[in-house]
């Protein structure tokens, strides 16, 4: 239980930190695209016997790189493209999964979320992994919030968008294949895009959102993984519908 309570935590600042640059963009279904895609990611790992969560977390990688290429090419929005990744990807996920034998209590843990099963060597990877992305992410603030604000204006100012989409989309990439250990894929977005949006609700500025959804974050995890333990059920929903619970709270709370 201490092991996913501190897992639980990293992962939970580090979703806080990039929902909010997600919520800013406007861009809240890439994050589901991103975590419903590596389904095949996962299926790969356990059709071969490799480790299914680094064969998704390749796979969410490659599908932010190919991203802003496709977008380039066919002039087509983000959300058309991941409207197509998605619903491929999963199929192939699917198709993969249905030739292999013995696979459902697996992919019922990557569906779901298994952190009660976390264990140190996941959790030192997740932490490493982690400052290293809150650090890139440091370097490029301001820059990732001008484009999140106005991206044809960032470039008259002459910061280089393409260069910094990239590396945002990977790191929020590598960001949800982590959290996919704490909630699963079915559920990853829902701590991306809530704590985010329940910061919105009371923050008078970007830099005190930046300090409550993570806050509401931790919470959700602290409470539904305490929840999960006292009523026997499974972590990764408890934490979702604990986090859905503090937002439709603050929501009331905020107009009344």
């Amino acid at each position: 239980m201490q092991r996913a309570f501190i897992g639980g935590i990293i992962i939970a600042l580090l979703l806080a930190y990039f929902g909010i640059f997600a919520m800013l963009r406007r861009s809240s279904f890439f994050g589901d695209a991103i975590a419903h895609s590596s389904l095949t990611g996962v299926a790969l790992g356990i059709l071969f016997g490799v480790n299914p969560l680094l064969l998704s977390l390749l796979y969410a990688v490659l599908v932010a790189f190919i991203l802003p290429v496709l977008r380039k090419k066919s002039d087509l929005h983000t959300d058309s493209l991941l409207g197509i990744i998605l619903p491929v990807s999963m199929a192939i996920g699917v198709i993969l999964l249905s030739v292999t034998p013995g696979y459902q209590p697996e992919l019922m843990s990557f569906l779901f979320g298994s952190i009660l099963g976390i264990s140190w060597e996941y959790i030192i990877f997740t932490g490493v992994t982690a400052i290293v992305l809150f650090f890139v992410a440091r370097v490029y603030h301001k820059k990732l919030l001008n484009i999140a604000f106005d991206a044809e204006y960032s470039q008259l100012l002459g910061i280089r968008v393409g260069m910094i989409d990239m590396i945002y989309h990977v790191a929020l990439a590598i960001s949800i294949v982590i959290g996919i250990q704490l909630v699963g894929i079915v559920l990853v977005n829902a701590l991306l895009i809530i704590p985010a949006a329940t910061s919105r609700l009371f923050a008078g500025s970007l830099k005190s959102m930046f300090v409550l959804a993570p806050i509401f974050s931790t919470i959700s995890v602290i409470i539904g993984l305490t929840g999960s333990y006292l009523f026997n059920v499974p972590s990764g929903p408890m934490i979702a519908v604990v986090s859905g619970l503090i937002f439709l709270t603050a929501l009331i709370w905020k107009n009344l």
